[in-house]
């Protein structure tokens, strides 16, 4: 058998883009039209930013010439901020003094003998330090009693003798000074 070739007739060729022409003319449409609107998000979009960069910077300038015309302001408000840090660090490490001041005075007054209040401390957890004089021995041994009874130690959580002391005077005879240490109760 015999076959020919024949090099004059041309086989229709189908190429890739032929084939799918109305395809990729669909498809490269919709992607320009989705770059498009993108394009036109994008320009919208740095526009709005560019008009708040503009009132921002218009701010600025006002608030800054404000600044400027008002130095002794700012400077008050400086004054008045560092006052009220410190007013704040005070109020928290405040030992809230006086009432519990009253409360050992009212306390001391309250036995036999009255003793001096000379020296207290009192801090911010409400421990305390004092110390007290006496004229005499026996107003000493009596405010000693008085310091272990119920009425007297009602006020505190612990207390305890730190020290005790004469002190020799050349005009009215021996000083007596004891300190005592401890922890008032909460007040409520």
């Amino acid at each position: 058998m015999k076959t020919r070739i024949n090099l004059f007739r041309r086989k229709p060729q189908q190429d890739f883009i032929s084939i799918h022409a109305s395809q990729i003319k669909r498809t490269l449409t919709s992607a320009g039209v989705v770059l498009f609107l993108l394009f036109i998000f994008l320009i919208t979009q740095v526009l709005r930013l560019n008009s708040q960069q503009q009132e921002l910077l218009k701010k600025k300038e006002t608030y800054l010439k404000y600044l400027l015309d008002e130095k002794e302001a700012e400077v008050n408000v400086r004054y008045f901020k560092s006052k009220q840090t410190q007013m704040n660090t005070f109020l928290k490490n405040d030992a809230n003094f006086l009432p519990y001041y009253s409360v050992l005075k009212k306390s001391l007054d309250e036995g036999l003998a009255k003793p001096i209040l000379d020296t207290i401390d009192i801090d911010k957890d409400r421990k305390t330090t004092f110390i007290v004089r006496f004229s005499s021995y026996s107003e000493m041994d009596l405010f000693l009693k008085y310091i272990e009874s119920e009425d007297f130690l009602k006020n505190f959580s612990s207390l305890a003798l730190q020290s005790f002391s004469i002190n020799k005077q050349t005009i009215s005879g021996n000083r007596f000074e004891l300190e005592l240490k401890g922890v008032f109760k909460e007040l409520k």
